[in-house]
């Protein structure tokens, strides 16, 4: 198991070592540079960007969600789901649309895990709404074919498939100074049926862009805790 986990973690790191310096790269490319104010305006809203990026555990979960913005609204992202039994993963581009306290990321990509899970296309979406001291969040990640389904500790019946789905980091909060406080659920269809979890979620913000998380989830008293990276967009 441990050596599935470093697995996903590897993939990961090898992204961000890959996709990161190439989008640096791109910005001190040569080329005949306009001084006009617009131009220079538009080049500085087309500098690289930090990606967001949030790792959370506890002795029985493991996610971390990576996302890169690439320009304009084009991203590309990678999330990870894990259990005791089972280890999931998701890679693939999105397009966000922004309202003025609200954004929307649909996206498509590739679904892919261990245990005999059936690589496949799939869908993703994460949403997000802030106003004030305001905030939700959250995200679904779809799968668009069927993987084998069975109990834990049991062979899969040839009969018996499933459509997985998961939703992840699903929150509605409230924000005072530093903190972040609020209820969170998540649901997970995969292998062993569907699962719904929830509890409270708080994040204390140790630098702008830097925060810590922890969550009570139940049913089974578990906790978690992690780290989240979100820079501020710009408007």
């Amino acid at each position: 198991m441990t050596k599935r986990i470093s697995l996903h973690m590897m993939l990961l790191t090898l992204w961000m070592a890959t996709f990161v310096p190439l989008l640096m790269a791109q910005e001190t490319g040569t080329g005949q540079v306009s001084n006009s104010p617009a131009d220079a305006e538009e080049r500085e809203s087309q500098r690289y960007k930090l990606p967001e990026a949030e790792f959370v555990g506890s002795t029985s979960f493991r996610s971390g969600s990576i996302v890169q913005s690439l320009w304009s609204g084009l991203n590309i992202e990678a999330h990870y789901f894990g259990g005791n039994e089972n280890n999931v993963g998701y890679t693939g581009g999105s397009w966000t649309f922004h309202g003025e306290h609200w954004k929307i990321a649909p996206g498509f990509g590739v679904a892919f895990g261990d245990n005999r899970f059936h690589t496949m296309p799939a869908l993703s979406v994460r949403w997000g709404y802030e106003r004030s001291w305001f905030i939700a969040e959250g995200l679904l990640v779809q799968g668009l074919q069927h993987t084998k389904f069975f109990l834990e500790g049991t062979e899969p019946p040839a009969s018996k498939s499933v459509v997985p789905s998961i939703a992840d980091g699903n929150h509605i909060s409230a924000r005072w100074k530093r903190i972040t406080v609020g209820g969170t659920w998540e649901h997970e269809q995969f292998r062993e049926g569907k699962e719904w979890k929830g509890g409270v979620r708080m994040a204390f913000r140790v630098l702008p862009p830097l925060s810590f998380t922890f969550f009570a989830m139940g049913p089974g008293n578990e906790i978690r805790g992690g780290v989240l990276f979100q820079p501020e967009e710009k408007k």
